[in-house]
């Protein structure tokens, strides 16, 4: 039963974000001069907001979904999953730190050639720096809430955690059609990014490095984003 309940509350955060564009035009604030950056403020906002209301629900739900709230046991072994090249022998230390590895060299080629063919190679400006850690910090948080946190958190006592990775990485899939990078390309990357951080965040009882390849993740998005849209 929990676990039709966290798909629904998770679906309908989803549904939220990736019908937020609409609803945040009819909310006529302008919090920057930029259009780009104007509706990106607005969009994390609404995005922690939402992750702050399942922060509660969660907890409310599951108390013992608290014990995930840390950074976790990185020294913890993972599991072996041949199709992702875990051995079963490494630590998740070892091992995150080889995923944030392979996963950003994909994102960085997807978010350099959208860069280049905009013609905006030369447009990094310094005070880009205090906005891209901004984003990357609030965004992260909140989709690491939404799709780790609450999923994990509910579905703890799940006696095939393999039932967790999954709907992680389905709900966390289906937003990033319209995510960076978009299509097809994005929600296979998100889908297998989302599976192994909700593997992490299980084996390690912790969402140390599930929130910290997501930030990294964000930071090279994020860069290349306001390299294009910030003149």
């Amino acid at each position: 039963m929990k676990a039709y309940i966290t798909v629904f509350i998770v679906s309908v955060a989803t549904t939220l974000l990736v019908f937020s564009a609409k609803i945040l035009t009819q909310i006529n604030v302008v919090l920057h001069e930029n259009t780009f950056l104007n509706g990106m403020l607005k969009y994390q906002i609404f995005a922690f907001m939402i992750a702050f209301v399942l922060l509660i629900i969660t907890i409310n739900i599951s108390p013992e979904s608290k014990t995930i709230l840390r950074f976790g046991d990185i020294g913890n072994i993972a599991s072996k999953e041949k199709w992702l090249g875990i051995n079963g022998v490494s630590s998740w230390r070892k091992n995150g730190l080889q995923f944030l590895f392979f996963i950003s060299i994909p994102t960085a080629i997807f978010m350099f050639l959208g860069v280049k063919y905009s013609n905006s190679l030369h447009n990094f400006k310094l005070y880009f720096i205090p906005i891209i850690l901004l984003f990357s910090i609030l965004n992260s948080f909140s989709e690491e809430v939404i799709y780790r946190f609450s999923i994990n958190g509910n579905l703890l006592k799940v006696s095939n955690p393999t039932i967790i990775f999954l709907i992680s990485a389905i709900l966390f899939e289906l937003p990033h059609y319209w995510g960076f990078p978009t299509g097809v390309v994005g929600v296979i990357m998100a889908g297998m990014l989302g599976y192994i951080l909700s593997k992490a965040t299980y084996e390690t009882s912790g969402l140390g490095i599930a929130w910290g390849v997501h930030f990294m993740q964000d930071v090279i998005i994020f860069t290349a984003l306001l390299m294009m849209n910030v003149k």
